[in-house]
């Protein structure tokens, strides 16, 4: 293999490639369908699809169909530090000896009176299973890297993603008119007022959301940015964008400002605030890399605001009614009890953890009596400390330094490339997102979120190096 193979080119791959990508879009266009994928079956199915997927790249990379179209050891970091939490994980879950395992092995052993195989992880089934979504969202990671080399295959992969996003809000929208009583084939039995397409959560439904609406701003606003640098009278070039916009583009209007209603009406003070942070990230990354001059990044933060302000008028009452009132899905007193508890269970495990995907037995133990006993406190509300419970806190800090530096990577491609800078963008921007939520809600770890959100990190790092001469997988 060339290492114009192994760094990119520009062509758009074998027709075996071809195919994998559109299943890739496929798989990251239906994993919220069934409720967010967040139950057994579904996140199963998604697991399985993305492992399919892969071992059907490594097929045709073997047999010459396919090729590296980005080299490994250009991300020995990030890759290096998920594998070792992977490892860990793996090992949190397989037995050990009693003297090594967790307390809790050797106190069920004893009122059981006979010793049990112990392991690290409190439930070594759970600790398996969240393994088995973390490596399905990596395999999106990876497909996405190989597989969105392609200038073009990237643009499309952009415009995909907004208009997946734009689907979902569709159809939360409709649901919403309708009456706001159905999830998917379900009753609603939970934000009776707020929308959440085919999302259980609205917070976690409005991180998808604001993924989506950064996709479709970043394509909105480049069916208009050639426009704005020609030398034509004001009035003229004012025309000819607004013919653009309400025209030839009108697609791509309209997914923003599908997104950007879907998005006011979920009612999530956190997710809304996030999304408008990362959109602000989003323009200020475009300005900054030089895609955008300073007058040019002036008004097109303007016409977005614009939308965001007409979304406002048609769905904000909701939005405006939460802004006003101190009440939220979780009080304050209870996330402070919350945050404490899981602060003490971290405690008993500080290294090692209690096993990935274990929180809701180990919580239970440590759950206040203050906190209501009818509501299922199975999140933390705060993914890095949930993780650091987990995983343990040097796992949960290499977990989330690996991600760190993939955007960093976008970062730096913002100012490595002269060109196709738009994915990057998005990266930074989506990681602003999905880190600013984290602290206060557990959208992350809903699949279909993690899903689109390593699609969209696939997308920006192998985007984030130049195109090399030749051609690319």
């Amino acid at each position: 293999m060339s290492e114009n193979s192994a760094s990119g080119g520009t062509g758009s791959g074998s027709g075996t490639e071809r195919w994998l990508f559109r299943a890739l879009l496929a798989l990251v266009a239906l994993a919220p369908l069934p409720l967010a994928s967040n139950r057994p079956l579904p996140a199963a199915i998604l697991s399985l699809g993305a492992g399919l997927l892969l071992a059907l790249w490594a097929g045709a990379l073997l047999t010459g169909r396919a090729e590296m179209a980005f080299a490994p050891r250009k991300l020995r970091w990030p890759l290096g530090l998920f594998g070792a939490v992977a490892l860990w994980i793996l090992i949190q879950a397989l037995p050990l000896p009693p003297a090594w395992g967790d307390p809790v092995w050797r106190e069920a052993g004893a009122a059981l009176g006979e010793p049990l195989r112990a392991s690290l992880s409190v439930d070594p089934q759970a600790t398996l299973s969240g393994l088995m979504r973390l490596l399905a969202y990596a395999a999106v990671f990876w497909l996405t890297l190989q597989l969105a080399r392609a200038p073009d295959r990237a643009r499309l992969a952009i415009a995909a993603a907004a208009l997946i996003g734009a689907a979902y809000a569709l159809y939360g929208i409709g649901v919403y008119l309708a009456g706001n009583d159905w999830v998917t084939i379900y009753r609603k039995w939970a934000y009776h007022r707020a929308l959440s397409s085919t999302f259980v959560n609205r917070n976690s439904y409005a991180t998808f959301a604001g993924l989506g609406l950064l996709c479709a701003t970043a394509w909105f606003v480049n069916s208009f940015r050639h426009l704005l640098g020609i030398k034509r009278p004001a009035a003229r070039k004012a025309a000819m964008i607004a013919e653009e916009i309400f025209s030839r583009s009108l697609l791509r209007t309209a997914c923003v400002l599908l997104l950007f209603i879907a998005l006011v009406l979920t009612g999530s003070r956190a997710g809304i605030a996030a999304s408008l942070i990362a959109l602000f990230v989003l323009m200020l990354t475009h300005a900054r890399s030089g895609s955008l001059r300073g007058g040019q990044a002036l008004f097109v933060a303007a016409l977005v605001a614009g939308i965001a302000l007409l979304a406002l008028s048609l769905g904000g009452g909701l939005l405006l009614e939460r802004l006003s009132s101190a009440g939220s899905d979780v009080s304050a007193d209870d996330r402070r009890a919350i945050y404490g508890a899981t602060l003490d269970a971290i405690s008993s495990a500080p290294w090692t953890g209690t096993g990935y995907g274990t929180y809701e037995q180990v919580f239970a133990a440590y759950r206040p009596e203050a906190l209501s006993s009818s509501v299922l406190w199975d999140k933390a509300h705060n993914v890095y400390l949930e993780n650091a419970l987990e995983l343990g806190v040097p796992a949960m800090a290499a977990l989330n330094l690996a991600i760190a530096l993939l955007a960093v990577e976008a970062l730096r491609g913002l100012w490595r490339r002269r060109r196709e800078r738009t994915a990057p963008a998005i990266g930074v921007a989506a990681t602003v997102l999905v880190g600013l939520h984290s602290f206060f809600d557990f959208s992350l770890q809903m699949p279909a979120v993690a899903v689109f959100y390593a699609f969209l990190m696939g997308l920006a790092v192998t985007q984030a190096w130049p195109q090399a001469r030749g051609r690319t997988g």
